[in-house]
């Protein structure tokens, strides 16, 4: 299945960031400042001389602002569940071998295992898992939520891939974990464009200037972020390749 070359979020984010620059511009231009009369904020041009030198400078640690990492344990998840088989046992578990259910059951008391691991890190003892206030606030649960879903779909996964010999060396493992990932390249590509959207917006003063306060940005950051990834994963299924 086609796709009509400005379709693809990552030029959509690219267009919006040739409007934010060219709008830019053209505010400092008009020397357009705030409503506020309290405020002294004016929109700063990213095609002056101190604008190219941020946006050189802050090219590669602009993705260092999007969730990459985050994408990357999604994917590797996804990969372990379905190069393992555990997705297909899922899927027809009424039509498993002996040895296939067992690998099941071995992966079912696994993640098991690991749930309540996860329960008594929140609840017993030190409380390992929550902040040093003893709140999800700032704890390594909450900052660490997409690595702790990771494990609890790649341990299992392991189990079941191992136990019923469909990985049988530790590059089947490492593979099929990996799979994934190659076909979602363009999608971390998107993330790129998107955080120096996302940055670009605030080095010119436009989210302030347009009333957007840090927990808009937040929510706005996030769906830039993570809205492509149903629209790509659809392309990718049209078009009959596998994901």
């Amino acid at each position: 299945m086609s796709r009509k070359w400005w379709s693809h979020p990552a030029i959509v984010y690219l267009l919006l960031l040739i409007v934010v620059i060219l709008s830019s511009w053209i505010g400092s231009v008009l020397e357009i400042g705030s409503m506020d009369s309290n405020s002294e904020i004016a929109l700063r041009s990213v095609l002056g001389v101190s604008g190219i030198r941020w946006m050189v400078r802050s090219a590669s640690s602009c993705l260092g602002n999007a969730p990459i990492g985050n994408a990357l344990m999604i994917f590797i998840a996804y990969g372990a569940v379905k190069g393992s088989g555990l997705f297909r046992a899922f899927s027809r578990v009424r039509n498993l071998s002996p040895k296939e259910t067992i690998a099941l059951y071995a992966s079912l008391i696994v993640l098991t295992v690991y749930i309540l691991l996860i329960v008594l890190g929140v609840f017993a003892g030190s409380h390992l898992l929550l902040g040093v206030t003893g709140t999800l606030k700032g704890s390594p649960l909450y900052q660490g939520l997409i690595f702790l879903l990771m494990l609890a779909v790649c341990l299992p996964s392991l189990v079941y891939g191992l136990s019923t010999e469909t990985f049988r060396t530790v590059s089947d493992c490492v593979r099929a974990f990996s799979t994934i990932i190659a076909p979602f390249a363009e999608f971390l590509v998107t993330m790129l464009v998107a955080s120096q959207l996302l940055q670009t917006l605030e080095y010119t003063h436009i989210d302030t200037m347009v009333g957007l306060t840090d927990g808009t940005m937040r929510v706005v950051s996030f769906l830039a972020y993570w809205m492509p990834l149903p629209f790509i994963w659809l392309w990718w299924q049209k078009s009959g390749k596998e994901v």
